[in-house]
């Protein structure tokens, strides 16, 4: 069993919220090719989506590396158990405590001895604090940097993790590519897809809109479940997040600042150039020596 240790946070994001139906479809809108109970719902969407190649990325990344790791806004442990079951030691933080049981419950279905090389943390991203504890490799995963909508705070997070990595250490960051994104936003919501609900199997298909940016930058992302019951009621659970993309010279400064140099930046998992017209920004940057 992993070891899980509790502190005390100020967000009131909406991933702390227990009625959220986001963490209700969680496991199945963010699926993984290992983990995911239905198996089907790990489909073509997964390339569009960003997350057909980022773990096996991850784990190539980390064998490199070697050391301890540590994921911000772990979510289920997509990325986390994969690494943690390839003998790496990694503290793996989040704020969702929804999502953190989750995590729990996956971990009972990987060997023992993977689950206790995983450490849980449950604190703010914002507020991230681990005392002592430095990392070889500090990875923030598909678009999770993005969901804390602020400039402010997004700031503050690449400064607290450079505070926990050795120096010469390695942050990864994997970012949407805001040239793709849709600057004045979507008319009316959309099928995403269809899928299977992570617990009780039932299909129900995601719909999915955004409104234009604000001034901030900061995009409202929303729309509905529909998911249809065994009596064929159709029960529709509306939903909304807000994110705040990155554009590539403002991250490269954000680094800077935070004390990183950027040592690679990829327009996707599998080493792809970066253009204008790639989906990801899929960047390393190394801790410069203090």
């Amino acid at each position: 069993m992993s070891n899980t240790t509790s502190s005390s946070t100020t967000s009131t994001s909406e991933w702390t919220q227990t009625d959220n139906p986001m963490l209700d479809y969680y496991d199945a809108d963010y699926p993984s090719a290992t983990l995911s109970r239905f198996r089907e719902n790990f489909d073509e969407k997964t390339v569009y989506q960003g997350l057909a190649h980022d773990v096996a990325r991850y784990r190539d990344l980390a064998r490199r590396e070697g050391g301890r790791l540590l994921e911000i806004c772990c979510g289920t442990g997509r990325v986390a158990i994969p690494l943690a079951e390839d003998g790496h030691d990694v503290t793996a933080v989040d704020l969702s405590m929804p999502l953190l049981r989750t995590l729990e419950e996956n971990l009972h279905r990987v060997a023992p001895a993977s689950a206790e090389r995983l450490h849980v943390v449950r604190q703010d991203a914002t507020e991230l604090d681990l005392g002592a504890a430095r990392f070889r490799m500090a990875y923030v995963a598909f678009n999770s940097l993005l969901c804390i909508p602020s400039f402010a705070l997004q700031r503050r997070v690449l400064h607290s993790i450079a505070r926990h990595l050795d120096d010469d250490g390695l942050l990864v960051l994997d970012l949407v590519n805001p040239l793709m994104l849709k600057v004045q936003g979507d008319p009316v919501a959309t099928p995403f897809f269809t899928r299977r609900h992570p617990r009780t199997g039932k299909r129900y298909t995601r719909f999915a809109m955004c409104t234009p940016f604000d001034a901030d930058h900061v995009q409202r992302l929303h729309g509905f479940y529909d998911e249809v019951d065994d009596d064929g009621t159709l029960r529709r659970r509306f939903y909304e997040t807000k994110w705040r993309p990155i554009h590539r010279f403002e991250l490269e400064l954000m680094l800077a600042e935070a004390g990183f140099r950027i040592e690679a930046m990829e327009g996707g998992h599998r080493g792809e150039s970066y253009t204008a017209s790639s989906p990801r920004m899929f960047v390393q940057a190394r801790r410069r020596a203090s």
